[in-house]
């Protein structure tokens, strides 16, 4: 299953380069790494030549105010450039696997069908048939808590991101921790199962399996610690934290979402939908057929 879903995200990506990251690790490790010294360069340089800071003042403890407004667009480029790539393959993978339906198939079965898209995205029901127990649940905890940080950080980034103090009951805080904290439980259910290894779906382990997991807790750390330091009033040491967060996020962004396993979330309801479009095509043909010999 694993080597059918690399091959079929290589098919459905026009460039080549998903094929290239899902069948060599020195472009996958490569590309990560690229990614990661890209944003630390621009890190150095936007304080350096931007900001104007000289170089002594990157040990000064200060806020990150400075940075919010360009973090803003930022952010919101590195999450939405890799969503809009994997939605820009829709029409491929539509065309690879719809294309020659004979007669093709009306628009209003597609339309008739999206709920199968939304359904599966959200519920990722054949997971229950999975026999290992246990697994359907930490997969749909990790995806629930990735979903909401993401949608924290696209819609209310400018609540999130700032210097005010809240106090703990405060929403601004425990959707933050509600999310991480699902994250770290679907994370570590599948780490666990993977260096345990002794469930079958985990019995074989490649390097590239654990990397989408670890730059995901990874993430969820750097940025919790940055939390916790900056209401500490650890100004330099939530700065650092802060950059380190960046530097780790990216490359699972701009990487691992739109080329690499993490695009099966994108692919996987596609293909269930377009099944249920042809299976409801199939089973209007004949009623459709039948008006047709009595007009």
């Amino acid at each position: 299953m694993a080597t059918l879903r690399r091959f079929l995200s290589g098919q459905y990506e026009r460039t080549g380069l998903a094929a290239k990251l899902l069948t060599s690790r020195a472009w996958y490790f490569g590309s990560l790494g690229f990614v990661a010294v890209l944003v630390v360069l621009l890190i150095l340089g936007y304080h350096l030549w931007y900001v104007g800071l000289p170089l002594s003042g990157l040990t000064t403890a200060m806020g990150l105010e400075h940075m919010f407004p360009i973090m803003t667009y930022y952010t919101l480029t590195v999450m939405l450039f890799p969503l809009l790539l994997l939605l820009s393959r829709v029409h491929r993978v539509w065309r690879l696997t719809m294309s020659e339906q004979q007669p093709p198939i009306p628009f209003s079965v597609y339309i008739l069908e999206v709920w199968m898209y939304v359904y599966q995205s959200v519920t990722h029901s054949l997971m229950r048939k999975c026999p290992e127990k246990g697994r359907w649940l930490g997969h749909w905890i990790l995806a629930l808590g990735t979903v909401m940080m993401l949608t924290i950080k696209v819609f209310a980034l400018r609540w999130f991101q700032t210097d005010n103090i809240y106090p703990l009951y405060n929403p601004q805080r425990w959707l933050g921790y509600l999310a991480a904290g699902f994250i770290f439980y679907g994370v570590g259910d599948v780490l666990i199962g993977r260096i345990q290894a002794k469930k079958e779906i985990y019995k074989e382990t490649r390097p590239e399996d654990l990397v989408f997991p670890i730059l995901l807790v990874l993430t969820a750390c750097s940025g919790l610690a940055a939390h916790i330091l900056r209401y500490s009033g650890l100004g330099y040491a939530a700065l650092l934290t802060y950059a380190l967060h960046v530097i780790v996020a990216t490359p699972m962004l701009v990487v691992e979402m739109p080329f690499g396993k993490a695009a099966h979330m994108i692919y996987r309801p596609l293909a269930l939908y377009f099944q249920a479009v042809k299976e409801r095509a199939a089973q209007l043909a004949p009623a459709q057929e039948a008006i047709g010999h009595v007009v």
